[in-house]
């Protein structure tokens, strides 16, 4: 099956330290992908680049067959749900997830549909009025993955989502995410240091070691 999202040759360096070294890497479309690795290995770094926050410092990424590279991350049909979530805490749920839709100027009853919808997808339509300080950490990780998918952007980056989680909570949300990447199809690359959580969520994986290289690219589950 032709690779949907593609690193090509991607080399970064932060002043003399290699954070990745000629990653070439292919992610098929609709997939849960997982990246798997110790920290300080560059995986986040590679992350971060696919989401268009740092460019590589060699190599290029291609998105759909389209030269993504250079691209800013507003430009990009790409969405980050990072470890910390980074929820706006004086917002509600329902304001937190509509927040995307707003600034691109959604008209207002699509999104009013739009977030009941994904409230809907997510199990939070109970705790919509609620903060983000009112709610379970295993909700507010569902809060910012609906936030992340209201916009539909074709790739989904999950960097180290379950980490800040209890060991139980982390089990049920890797059921969750399964569930919600069944009805939502989009793709999904996984950044994980924990092995077992790869396994269970993951289609395929690829493992990366210290200073970024690549040593079991496309491994199949």
């Amino acid at each position: 099956m032709k690779s949907f999202l593609e690193f090509f040759e991607v080399t970064h360096r932060f002043d003399r330290v290699k954070a990745l070294d000629h990653v070439s890497l292919g992610i098929r479309e609709g997939e849960i992908f997982g990246l798997l690795g110790p920290s300080g290995c560059g995986k986040t770094t590679l992350l971060r680049i696919a989401g268009g926050f740092c460019e590589p410092s060699a190599g290029s990424i291609h998105l759909g067959g389209q030269d993504i590279t250079h691209l800013r991350p507003e430009k990009r049909p790409v969405n980050t749900v990072f470890q910390n979530y980074a929820l706006f805490p004086h917002l509600t749920v329902r304001d937190n997830i509509a927040f995307g839709l707003r600034m691109a100027k959604k008209p207002k009853q699509k999104v009013e549909v739009t977030v009941n919808q994904m409230l809907a997808l997510i199990q939070m339509e109970d705790h919509a009025q609620k903060r983000p300080d009112e709610i379970s950490g295993g909700q507010r990780q569902r809060v910012a993955i609906g936030r992340a998918l209201v916009n539909e952007p074709k790739v989904l980056l999950l960097d180290e989502p379950l980490a800040a989680l209890d060991l139980k909570l982390r089990q049920r949300m890797l059921g969750e995410l399964s569930k919600i990447h069944e009805k939502v199809g989009t793709t999904f690359l996984f950044v994980t240091h924990d092995q077992s959580e790869a396994m269970s969520l993951c289609d395929r994986i690829a493992v990366i070691e210290g200073e970024g290289r690549l040593v079991a690219p496309n491994t199949v589950r």
